[in-house]
């Protein structure tokens, strides 16, 4: 809906004024919509992270998770920078992003259908009494009381996260064509051709698409190897690292130990790092410093991959009771044979095979954990979701002082270029090449965010 916008409203009227209008409320739409489709997607994949690897195997799981999401972005913007008419015509679309949200909507069917299908989840039964409510209200109510009462260090990676997402939305959806605007500028020939094209933000997102892809290169390096450099919060001080996240050879494995940093201080070492380059972009002239200061942020979002989910993970893990756990009571044989019962992956077992009022107890609050992990992570991504929506209107208010009027390559065409074909005339005036940056001020703005991120990521090293 969102690459056809215009095709679809055109069905229902031919005023081109109207469809003008309707293209653009019908777009915002299916970018919220898009919005939240996508946390829903990645809360789902977070949770069965953790919910399906034992605690021992978290740290490895977010690992591969944060490998497998630079894997992805170094795909996606490679499609990008390739101009896809030239090699598929007008058969899956007439424009550059008709044809890549063909290739990400069914990358993404590919990929969930793969998940849905490999992966076995572990059955809960919930036995609920006569007492007890269910429903969309009393659920908004238990989020909202969990969401006061967080773990200390929940909380914190909530918050570090709020923060984060005020630099990361502007760079997703700004990035490339903040990029894309700078090289127009910097050169006044290829200024000159962008208005004689019908898909010039089509033209802008492949130059931008190159620094995103030296980004997505960059992240998808460290997601390799960043794992293997930074101590893990299971790890005992003085004790060999634990086997979250296997070390590639013994003595290498001691030697790196020595200069290992904690995983809370690498992730707000990274988020110094993002400020820095995007606090930046408002003095970028040039095309290479442009797609520099983008690269250079590839290892923050190789961190943001993996350390909020592997902290997250753990932490819930050691609030989950574990049959290993001693217990305060004296078992009998019995009862400790009961127990391992319940804690198997027997989706069969219920509690009413139990005997044991004690071990009936204890298999409830295994229960509510279980569903409490789940509530943890749909809250952290309710952090995460927030400031995406407040980072737009910010983003809005600046374009309106700085650009108003002053993008002729995104008015090219149509009401919503990105969105619409470019079939109508192309407005009159040269290409702007002097200015302050809308885009640049979006992420620098971002950046201050970020800082507030780091800030609390460093002070988290003490709980």
């Amino acid at each position: 809906m969102l690459a056809w916008a215009s095709e679809l409203v055109g069905i229902f009227t031919g005023d081109e004024v109207m469809v003008r209008k309707a293209t653009v409320v019908l777009a915002v739409f299916c970018i919220y919509a898009v919005d939240f489709a996508i946390n829903g997607v990645q809360a789902t994949c977070r949770s069965l992270i953790v919910d399906t690897l034992p605690e021992s195997q978290q740290q490895l799981g977010s690992a591969w998770a944060g490998r497998m999401l630079g894997l992805g972005h170094v795909l996606g913007y490679l499609v990008g920078t390739i101009n896809l008419s030239t090699y598929l015509g007008t058969s899956l679309g007439s424009t550059q992003f008709k044809q890549i949200c063909v290739i990400a909507g069914a990358a993404l069917v590919l990929c969930v259908s793969v998940t849905c299908f490999c992966v076995e989840e572990r059955v809960l039964l919930s036995h609920r009494t006569h007492g007890s409510k269910s429903g969309g209200l009393p659920m908004l109510l238990t989020i909202l009381k969990t969401t006061l009462h967080l773990p200390r260090k929940i909380r914190a990676v909530c918050w570090i996260t709020f923060w984060s997402w005020f630099g990361w939305s502007p760079f997703f959806v700004y990035g490339t064509t903040w990029v894309g605007e700078t090289y127009y500028r910097q050169n006044a020939d290829n200024a000159a051709k962008l208005q004689t094209t019908k898909d010039a933000v089509g033209e802008i997102a492949r130059k931008g698409s190159l620094a995103l892809v030296l980004f997505s290169v960059i992240s998808f390096t460290s997601s390799i190897f960043l794992p293997f450099l930074i101590s893990l919060p299971s790890d005992d001080i003085g004790r060999r690292p634990s086997r979250n996240t296997p070390r590639p050879l013994p003595r290498a494995a001691s030697l790196l130990q020595r200069y290992q940093i904690d995983i809370t201080a690498a992730w707000g070492i990274s988020q110094l790092v993002f400020a820095a380059s995007m606090i930046l972009a408002p003095f970028s002239t040039s095309f290479q410093f442009a797609t520099t200061l983008i690269a250079l942020c590839g290892s923050s979002w190789a961190m943001y991959g993996w350390a909020p989910l592997a902290i997250m993970g753990e932490e819930i893990n050691k609030l989950s009771p574990s049959p290993s756990t001693p217990a305060p009571y004296s078992r009998s044989s019995e009862d400790r044979a009961v127990e391992m019962s319940l804690m198997s992956d027997d989706p069969l077992s219920t509690p009413d095979d139990v005997s044991s009022p004690t071990v009936k107890s204890q298999q409830s609050d295994l229960n509510a954990d279980d569903g409490m992990a789940g509530i943890y992570l749909g809250i952290h991504n309710i952090f995460a979701t927030i400031p995406q929506f407040l980072a737009t209107f910010i983003s809005m208010i600046i374009f309106s002082i700085l650009e108003p009027g002053q993008s002729p390559e995104l008015a090219a065409g149509d009401a919503l270029a990105l969105v619409a074909d470019s079939d109508l005339e192309q407005p009159s005036g040269k290409f702007p090449q002097s200015g302050l940056s809308g885009t640049a001020v979006c992420l620098a703005i971002g950046a201050v965010f970020q800082l507030v991120a780091a800030a609390q990521s460093l002070r988290m090293r003490r709980y």
